[in-house]
């Protein structure tokens, strides 16, 4: 059986071995229905931890990395159990100017649903947690103005000053 490089990083990410006959299995042993399976017994606390945070940092690789995440959640393969839900930019515009800050705004909501769930409201309040969320929403936003197609450099200072009052708003 022939598997290709990106389906096996795929299924791996979401805690999904294939034995030698092409069985689909979980990391438990526990039999999994394809690759779509969602596993049921979840990783330790301190694993999903340190998955959050690689899912949260200022990198370009972590947002890569979430969004791959993100799209097998939303494809069924959630092994971190992780909330996925968002409300985008809240009462801020999605896409001021032309930019479109929506997937900025869906991972600040992730890192601070999960965070929040995970360490309890107050201690999350004020924690490096939530500056590192906070930083990394500025990270995207400020790299989506850098990224868009036919925008002038004055659109694009425009772009950094409205992604730095997003951040004041939220970082307060």
């Amino acid at each position: 059986m022939l598997i290709k490089r990106s389906t096996f990083a795929s299924v791996a990410a979401a805690g999904v071995l294939l034995t030698g006959s092409g069985a689909a299995v979980a990391a438990d042993g526990a039999p999994a229905d394809g690759a779509a399976a969602t596993v049921k017994a979840g990783p330790s606390k301190q694993a999903k931890y340190q998955r959050l945070y690689q899912l949260t940092r200022s990198t370009t690789t972590s947002v890569k990395d979430w969004r791959h995440t993100r799209e097998l959640a939303k494809s069924g393969i959630d092994r971190w159990g992780f909330i996925w839900s968002t409300d985008w930019c809240t009462k801020l515009a999605d896409k001021p100017g032309g930019f479109d800050f929506r997937l900025s705004c869906a991972r600040h909501d992730f890192g601070y649903r999960n965070y929040k769930k995970m360490m309890g409201k107050e201690a999350f309040r004020h924690s490096k947690h939530e500056r590192r969320v906070d930083k990394a929403f500025l990270f995207d936003m400020n790299n989506q103005c850098a990224v868009q197609p036919h925008k002038t450099d004055a659109e694009r200072r425009q772009c950094r000053k409205t992604a730095k009052a997003y951040y004041d708003r939220v970082s307060g």
